[in-house]
């Protein structure tokens, strides 16, 4: 009778697997951004980013249209969706000629397009904004993004919040 009793009791070995388990739980929930697929990232404020996808080639430029979709990463998180499109215009680069004056210079077949997207995301308490609790997003910053036909480079030109 005593040594069932022995082997029914709870002792120190028991306590410190339990506890490792659980530890490692919570690494791998942490580790592969769990928290962010059980939706827990806030999606509380809209943002209206200007942007601009520079050089591309002319007629490639359909499927970024009003209402499509920018997605980023190789999950294909949705980054925001074009509301409007202000303009398609020739690419510029500026060149040094060979009096090393900068001098404007238009690439052939090559189009800019300037344009403003609605993205979710919320405002940190440092004040940065970050679409969909995972990308900051600033004047200047950009991202290599797709719409599912076309993959492009926006940079960011200016971010408003609507209220």
């Amino acid at each position: 009778m005593t040594k069932e009793n022995r082997k029914l009791r709870f002792n120190i070995v028991d306590l410190m697997i339990i506890l490792f388990v659980i530890l490692a739980l919570v690494g791998i929930f942490l580790r592969y951004d769990m928290a962010d697929r059980l939706n827990l990232r806030a999606q509380g404020e809209t943002f209206e980013v200007e942007f601009i996808v520079r050089g591309i080639l002319r007629g490639t430029e359909h499927p970024l249209h009003t209402g499509a979709t920018f997605y980023i990463g190789r999950e294909s998180i949705p980054l925001g969706v074009i509301s409007e499109i202000w303009d398609i215009r020739e690419a510029v680069e500026y060149v040094a000629d060979v009096n090393g004056e900068i001098v404007r210079s238009y690439l052939p077949d090559r189009v800019d397009i300037i344009g403003v997207m609605v993205s979710t995301g919320r405002t940190t308490s440092e004040g940065y904004r970050m679409i969909n609790g995972n990308a900051f997003v600033t004047t200047g910053s950009w991202w290599l993004a797709h719409t599912g036909f076309r993959e492009v480079v926006i940079r960011v030109l200016d971010v408003t919040t609507v209220e």
